[in-house]
């Protein structure tokens, strides 16, 4: 049977020809119109590993459970490693897309409703986040609850901590993170979904350079480039979920090796740290997880713990949710709208100092001079480099070089190359699959795990030599 007849039976069982999803042109199959979908499978990655653990979790014994899923449950330490990593690989993705689309122009009309909804998914993503990694029970989710009490006292909210934090005992206190952690990512399905919606009502944005760097920035649905769907779209967003996958399973497995592990820093140990109980307890410094770091820091700059969380959280989040409204011009390049990229690369080279920093001093006050030599440069240097290239920018467009559309150039491959190609990615996922048979599911976890993700991985790069013969050579 033809691979053509199998899509085609396949398509015809699920009616899959009648769902309404937009297709994309050729040139648009590539990451960095894809990192919505990276971000996706990484969701689904765990929810689907979340429901697993769910079945093996204790909040009674949060810590106790969460070390015998580690050593007691087949497969289980790649469960909750994966689990942790597939969180990374989420909100690294959820980063990078929303920096992509800010600086694409993406979020400008009639994409502003979809802007804040991705706010708030990143937003939640966090949320989730953080009561996920507190749900170990281990020192750092000791030092996690204080941290969030904290917040809330000074913010003047204590009233509020027997709803998060339950009412004193360990047992409610876990049952309230597992409760908090399923409504969260049940909420988080729900934004997904709208903002999936949106996404497909409104279509993929194209090259900027088509509509002359204007919004609104629409591909129509009868452009001649569009093609179905079916299967086209469907095989390369299966591609980039197999090595999505790849990548959250590869990466921990290859850490939680024995050899590997004893030299991982904290902040990306696969495992959970030591018990709040343990003489080990002490030694740990107490690290949030990386993507907290800057909030870390924040707190413990020098005007008080109300005002520092609300220049590092509610701040930058009410900025973020009111970008549409800041940047309401038509022009998408970000050197013809200079004050806000300026403002937005401001505040990423601040979250990354912040970050760095917190690495480095976890915990160590700041005396305000610091916090001026630190915080003061960035403007300076994000505000005049981005002025000084917005004027370069004014005299290039006045010499009409701005509008072409370069062709997409780049290696190519033969079919022949491709078809062989395939071939040896789809050997390598048997062979891994085959090999992580002979593996304890209990004691050789990690190298279970690093089976696994190399199948993934392997399967990913044969989806994408079959996508590349049938669609693009």
């Amino acid at each position: 049977m033809s691979s053509g007849s199998f899509w085609d039976r396949i398509a015809e069982m699920l009616h899959l020809k009648d769902v309404p999803f937009m297709g994309v042109p050729d040139y648009m199959f590539s990451i960095e119109y894809w990192l919505g979908a990276i971000a996706t499978s990484a969701l689904a990655w765990q929810v689907l590993t979340g429901l697993i653990l769910l079945l093996y979790y204790q909040p009674s014994d949060a810590y106790d459970s969460t070390m015998a899923i580690i050593h007691n449950v087949p497969f289980g330490s790649i469960l909750l490693s994966s689990h942790l990593y597939g969180a990374y690989v989420m909100i690294l993705a959820v980063y990078v897309h929303g920096l992509e689309v800010f600086f694409r122009g993406a979020h400008k009309r009639p994409r502003g409703i979809q802007w804040v909804l991705g706010v708030l998914l990143f937003a939640m993503t966090l949320g989730a986040a953080f009561v996920g990694y507190s749900l170990t029970g281990d020192v750092l989710s000791t030092d996690a609850v204080g941290v969030g009490k904290g917040i809330l006292t000074s913010l003047g909210l204590s009233s509020l901590i027997p709803v998060f934090f339950g009412n004193g005992t360990q047992l409610d206190l876990f049952t309230r993170f597992l409760g908090w952690h399923i409504i969260i990512a049940s909420a988080l399905l729900l934004f997904f979904m709208l903002h999936f919606y949106l996404a497909e009502q409104n279509g993929f944005m194209p090259d900027p350079r088509e509509v002359n760097y204007r919004a609104p920035a629409l591909l129509s649905r009868g452009d001649p480039r569009l093609k179905p769907w079916w299967p086209r779209n469907f095989v390369f967003m299966l591609a980039v979920v197999f090595l999505t996958w790849g990548i959250i399973l590869i990466i921990p497995s290859v850490l939680a090796i024995p050899q590997v592990l004893s030299r991982v820093p904290v902040l990306f140990s696969p495992y959970p740290g030591p018990s709040p109980t343990s003489p080990q307890a002490s030694s740990v410094p107490a690290y949030p997880p990386w993507f907290f770091l800057f909030m870390y820091k924040m707190a413990d700059m020098p005007f008080g713990l109300a005002t520092d969380v609300l220049m590092g959280i509610f701040i930058p989040l009410i900025i973020l949710l009111i970008v549409p409204a800041l940047d309401r011009g038509d022009l998408l390049h970000p050197l013809d709208r200079p004050w806000v990229t300026a403002l937005f690369i401001t505040g990423l080279t601040w979250v990354i100092e912040l970050s760095i920093w917190g690495a480095i001093q976890p915990g160590v006050p700041v005396a305000i001079l610091w916090f001026i030599l630190v915080i003061v440069p960035p403007v300076i240097i994000s505000f005049s480099g981005v002025y000084a290239a917005h004027r370069m920018w004014i005299r290039v467009k006045a010499k009409g070089n701005s509008a072409s559309l370069s062709g997409r150039g780049g290696f190519k491959l033969s079919k022949g190359t491709a078809v062989a190609l395939g071939y040896l990615a789809s050997l390598l996922a048997i062979v891994a699959i085959a090999v992580s048979l002979f593996l304890n599911p209990l004691t050789d976890g990690p190298y279970v795990g690093m089976m696994w993700g190399t199948a993934s991985l392997a399967f990913s790069a044969a989806l994408l030599a079959y996508f590349y013969v049938e669609y693009i050579q």
